[in-house]
C-alpha cells in the first residue's frame, strides 16, 4: 500500500511544472510545521547549536527547515527530468572548487557532504558536471520503495553502492578512478564512528570515508549546496579538505572526521534554515552514563 502511494506521488510530482512543485513544497513544509513534526527534536538540536538565539528565531528556523524538507520531496522525483533535459545545469550551479575536483575524475576521490538544502540535488548536480558519480546509500526497509528511490537516483546519473555491500566494491570503484560521495552528518552507531566536536558537543560521526581515504591514499573533498529562494537555484561550493597527519592511520582518520564535521558546522551556520534539524544528531553519547538528549 505504501509503495503504491509513493509511486503515485512520484508520478504526480513528475507531471507538475517546477514552479508549481516548489509552491507545493512550501505548503508541505507549513503543514509539517503546523503538525509540530518533530518539534521537540528540532528545538533540542537548535538549543545545542544556537544557545544564544531566542525562541522566536528558533521557531522561524524550524518552519523554514521543514519547508526545505518539502523542497527535497518535490525536487527529488523530478531530478531525472532535469538531468535528461540539461536543465540541471541551469538550476544547480557550482561556484567554487569544481576544476580541482574534476581533475580527479579517472584518478579517484572521495566527496563528503551533509544534509544541507537538497542533498539529493547535490548528488545529481555533481554527477551531471562530473559525467557520473558513485554514492553510498542505505537500503530502505521496504524493498519496493527502495527500488523506486534507487531508480530515480540512477536515472539522475548516480551509481549506487549500498552500505552493506563488501568493502571491495568501494575499493574497485576507487581503482576505476570513480568519485565516491558520502553523507557524513548523521548520528553513527558507536562502532561506526568517532566522537568529534559538532557545535561544541561530541557527536558520533561516521568514519568510513576517512578510513578509506587514509588506507587507499585518495584525496577527500567537502561539498555542500544551498538554495537561493530569489532565483530558485541551488549553489554548490566544493573544497579540498585540509587536515593534520597523525602519528598513525587511526589518528589521521580521526583528524579527517573532525575536519569534515567542522566544515558541515560552518555550512550550517551560514544556512541554518536549510539544515535537517529533525534528525537526532547527538543520540549516541560518548559515555553511556551521560544523560540521554532525546
Amino acid at each position: 500500500m505504501l509503495e503504491a502511494f509513493v509511486k503515485l506521488y512520484f508520478n504526480y510530482i513528475q507531471r507538475k511544472p517546477r514552479e508549481k512543485a516548489l509552491k507545493l513544497a512550501e505548503k508541505i513544509g507549513k503543514v509539517l510545521y503546523l503538525l509540530n513534526y518533530r518539534k521537540d527534536v528540532i528545538h533540542k538540536n537548535l538549543d545545542i547549536a544556537f544557545p544564544d538565539k531566542d525562541y522566536q528565531w528558533k521557531e522561524e528556523i524550524r518552519k523554514k527547515s521543514l519547508i526545505n524538507i518539502g523542497r527535497v520531496l518535490v525536487e527529488f522525483p523530478k531530478q531525472p527530468q532535469y538531468v535528461k533535459s540539461g536543465e540541471i545545469k541551469n538550476i544547480f550551479i557550482i561556484t567554487k572548487g569544481f576544476e580541482e575536483l574534476k581533475s580527479y575524475v579517472g584518478k579517484g576521490a572521495i566527496v563528503v557532504s551533509g544534509h544541507i538544502s537538497s542533498w539529493e540535488m547535490c548528488g545529481a548536480g555533481l554527477s551531471a558536471y562530473l559525467g557520473g558519480m558513485t554514492s553510498l546509500a542505505y537500503r530502505q526497509k521496504n524493498q519496493k520503495i527502495n527500488d523506486l528511490i534507487t531508480k530515480i537516483r540512477q536515472e539522475s546519473g548516480i551509481k549506487i553502492i549500498f552500505h552493506d555491500q563488501p568493502l571491495k566494491t568501494f575499493i574497485n570503484a576507487l581503482n576505476k578512478g570513480e568519485i565516491i560521495s558520502f553523507l557524513v552528518d548523521q548520528n553513527a552507531l558507536r562502532h561506526r564512528g568517532y566522537f568529534v566536536d559538532f557545535f561544541g558537543l561530541k557527536a558520533s560521526t561516521v568514519n568510513f570515508p576517512a578510513k578509506l581515504a587514509v588506507k587507499y591514499n585518495v584525496p577527500i573533498f567537502f561539498a555542500y549546496t544551498y538554495f537561493d529562494e530569489n532565483h530558485s537555484k541551488y549553489f554548490c561550493e566544493i573544497e579540498k579538505l585540509e587536515y593534520n597527519i597523525g602519528k598513525d592511520s587511526e589518528e589521521t582518520a580521526y583528524n579527517i572526521v573532525q575536519a569534515y564535521t567542522k566544515k558541515v558546522e560552518e555550512a550550517v551556520r551560514k544556512h541554518p534554515d536549510q539544515y535537517l534539524w529533525v534528525h537526532k544528531r547527538w543520540k549516541t553519547r560518548e559515555n553511556e552514563n551521560l544523560e540521554k538528549i532525546y
